[in-house]
């Protein structure tokens, strides 16, 4: 199973969390972070401790470019090159992983997430894009 870092400002993060679970019930292998009271080395030290807990395979969604967060990511980028960093996440991206995270590798998973976030963005109304 994949696990999931899952990484931005405030609560974001861990609403997202919590509104997925609310879904798909409780999923085990994740992590929350938050760069709330936070500067870049104690965020990016945050999210190196994450990332080196163990050696399962991680996807790290983080909510915004050019933010704190993604930032942050991009430094630690520059030592371990084989990050999976996910930018832009959304609700149905989320649920997506949690639900095909045990059938995929991260290479084919990350394809996916990321047409379902796009897929899931259109004007009510127009469902024709």
């Amino acid at each position: 199973m994949i696990k999931a870092v899952i990484i931005g400002h405030a609560n974001y993060a861990q609403a997202l969390l919590d509104a997925a679970e609310k879904i798909v019930g409780k999923q085990e292998g994740v992590e929350v972070i938050s760069n709330a009271g936070l500067s870049g080395d104690a965020l990016c030290n945050k999210i190196l401790e994450a990332c080196n807990k163990d050696r399962k395979e991680k996807v790290i969604f983080v909510d915004l470019p050019g933010g704190s967060c993604t930032i942050s990511c991009l430094n630690i980028m520059k030592k371990k090159r084989n990050l999976n960093i996910i930018c832009g996440m959304n609700l149905p991206m989320l649920l997506e992983f949690f639900l095909l995270r045990e059938k995929y590798p991260s290479d084919k998973l990350i394809p996916i997430l990321i047409k379902k976030a796009r897929d899931s963005i259109f004007k009510v109304g127009n469902l024709d894009g």
